[in-house]
């Protein structure tokens, strides 16, 4: 464990200074991205796609049974997730507690407060997308297989065909979101769906949009960004990072696993210290392979 980073701290700066703020990190938001969460999961979870087999056919008088119902299933997996830390108020004796009660200090909580945050932004950032599993790592990226892997073994599976966009620029983004929106099976143009992309793609896309049409793309008046005389909805993530990947699919169909969504926090007091560890379950999975069109970008 390591102690708290005290390097960029100047002393007396808690007093000659203003209040100490939190760090803006990436918000955990997504309920609002239309993913699918699942609580309470404390083992795998079959997530099982019913299906009907054999097809309609004239009316005749024999018989002609076929076999009906077909199931199939993917599997979430969940898998913990942690962070260990110490806090020592006796660290911040010459700065920030020179003029205050070290055993009363209300910043203790806020500053596991600010380490929680930090730890669900880097979920968010670092693991979510385009995380490899690796029981022996040590960062973020190690803790979850993202749905971008997911994706990326799968296309290499042959389970999914991408749609071939090339590269995506600020002169074609428009054409190339329509073409995968476009290519999108009919009942996925009947139901509606979401069209996940970067910020950084969508940023083309929407320049490229200003440049053909001579007006700004604009949310609409639900919030979501409309895609023209399409059933879908063009929705930049943050948890996609800088990929150039275009993910249709319909709502709740990209599913994220936990016990309780939250962090869960133990602390041990040591003499005058508090050992500290957070853990957070996770796993990520697709429901259904039938409901989702991706390009051929990375």
């Amino acid at each position: 464990m390591a102690a708290p980073d005290l390097s960029a701290l100047s002393t007396g700066f808690f007093e000659l200074g203003g209040p100490v703020f939190g760090k803006k990190v990436l918000e955990w938001n997504l309920r609002n991205d239309g993913i699918q969460i699942r609580t309470n999961v404390k083992a795998p979870q079959k997530l099982v796609k019913m299906s009907a087999t054999g097809n309609v056919r004239p009316y005749a008088e024999a018989d002609h049974f076929g076999t009906g119902v077909a199931f199939t299933n993917r599997t979430l997996t969940v898998r913990q997730t942690k962070k260990d830390y110490p806090f020592n108020p006796e660290e911040f004796r010459n700065t920030l507690l020179a003029s205050l009660n070290p055993n009363t200090m209300d910043f203790v909580p806020e500053a596991v407060n600010q380490v929680s945050k930090e730890y669900l932004n880097d979920l968010m950032a670092n693991a979510l997308y385009l995380g490899v599993y690796n029981g022996a790592g040590t960062a973020a990226a190690d803790t979850v297989t993202g749905w971008g892997t997911i994706i990326a073994a799968e296309i290499t599976a042959t389970n999914i065909t991408p749609v071939v966009t090339g590269a995506i620029t600020n002169a074609n983004a428009v054409s190339k979101v329509d073409l995968v929106a476009k290519s999108a099976p009919l009942v996925m143009r009947q139901l509606g769906m979401v069209v996940y992309c970067s910020y950084s793609t969508f940023d083309k896309y929407a320049e490229d949009y200003r440049s053909k049409y001579g007006f700004q793309y604009v949310p609409s008046l639900t919030g979501g960004y409309r895609i023209d005389n399409v059933n879908a909805e063009l929705k930049p993530v943050a948890w996609m990072g800088t990929s150039n990947r275009l993910i249709a699919t319909i709502p709740q169909n990209l599913v994220f696993g936990t016990d309780i969504e939250q962090i869960q926090m133990h602390a041990t007091p040591h003499l005058d210290i508090l050992q500290i560890r957070q853990k957070m379950p996770l796993g990520c999975e697709i429901q259904d392979l039938g409901v989702l069109v991706v390009n051929d970008q990375a």
